[in-house]
């Protein structure tokens, strides 16, 4: 019944996880520009935040959407950890496809500081930094879908 109850958990955490995931992303922005001088307003409809507008006297800096995702990835960290903790497989992998997915839009966030490069580079670069993003995170899952697999209750006996 507890391994039940933990899956059962797990899909609930990773139903949950996409939503906060914009929430945590959207109030990284909020914080980004509010640390550069912006006068913020955050747009929401119903649950789901819609985005973050920002109002500068001055310019942003270049840099801005890649701190902003850098904030968010930090804002993920500590709930895959507790989703690691907790043993929810399904809301961890969530946690890391987004923090994937977070680190591949900043590349195409930062193009306008990259305008110089060719197309074919900029594709061929994107291209690279998905796949490794990929290798890592398939790495990660096996490594510790692999683990939990060695440590089932009912694998004990075998060693």
């Amino acid at each position: 019944m507890s391994q039940l109850r933990t899956l059962a958990a797990d899909l609930v955490a990773s139903a949950l996880t996409p939503l906060l995931a914009v929430w945590l992303y959207e109030i990284a922005n909020s914080i980004v520009l509010l640390v550069q001088g912006c006068t913020v307003t955050f747009n929401t409809a119903g649950l789901l935040p819609l985005g973050v507008a920002g109002v500068s006297s001055g310019g942003l800096s270049p840099l801005t959407k890649a701190l902003q995702v850098f904030v968010a990835v930090i804002f993920m960290l500590p709930v895959g950890v507790f989703f690691s903790q907790k043993r929810l497989v399904i809301a961890e992998t969530f946690v890391l496809s987004t923090v994937c997915i977070y680190l591949a839009s900043t590349y195409w966030e930062m193009l306008s500081v990259l305008s110089e490069i060719p197309t074919v580079v900029h594709i061929g670069l994107f291209v690279a930094g998905a796949d490794a993003l990929t290798i890592t995170l398939l790495w990660t899952l096996s490594s510790r879908l692999g683990r939990r697999w060695v440590n089932l209750p009912h694998n004990r006996s075998l060693h």
